[in-house]
């Protein structure tokens, strides 16, 4: 009797645990979702937008003493503002879910149409919408500075310019995303 009891109950302990082992079809299966990380960029994410000196998409000045550190003043006095206005369509949002998006910065100095140099800034992050950009943002003054050669080596005075035209482009490109950032043109004349 014992051993019939032993035995009933190693076939029910065995029955139980091949229970366990099979896959029940009624229950839900988990689902697994890849979650894409927010800053991977979309390949269908776009903006659109423009830059502008003082509400224009190309502004000439006169620059009467030739020099580059007065330009620099008059930026910083306000007079010539830089506007960097732009959307975004399905671009890479935050954790806060704000659009953003980043550029490269490149200033172009032309003197009498030839391109003498240009420089590009490192990829800086900005939100859609309307923001005001200080001069540093780009190379102007540094690049009309030695527009002549570098004044440490030639005894020059730093950001004195000969008489000329100098055409200074601003561009705004992003990176990522499709689509495009009006430039803008600054003419300069010594």
């Amino acid at each position: 009797m014992k051993k019939t009891i032993v035995l009933t109950a190693m076939i029910l302990v065995s029955a139980f645990a091949k229970a366990q082992l099979k896959p029940n079809t009624n229950m839900v299966k988990p689902r697994i979702e890849t979650v894409k990380p927010v800053n991977v960029l979309q390949k269908k994410a776009s903006v659109n937008g423009k830059m502008l000196i003082k509400n224009k998409s190309s502004l000439e000045i006169k620059l009467k003493n030739g020099n580059a550190v007065d330009l620099f003043k008059d930026f910083k006095m306000g007079k010539y503002p830089i506007n960097f206005n732009f959307e975004g369509f399905g671009i890479p949002r935050d954790e806060q879910e704000r659009g953003i998006v980043l550029f490269e910065f490149v200033t172009e100095l032309y003197r009498n149409g030839k391109l003498i140099r240009s420089v590009k800034r490192q990829p800086m992050p900005f939100f859609p919408g309307e923001m005001l950009e200080p001069v540093e943002t780009f190379d102007i003054i540094s690049l009309l500075t030695y527009a002549q050669g570098d004044p440490l080596t030639n005894g020059a005075y730093p950001g004195k310019l000969d008489k000329g035209k100098y055409s200074i482009k601003l561009k705004a490109i992003p990176l990522g995303v499709s689509g495009e950032i009006q430039e803008v043109n600054l003419i300069v004349w010594i």
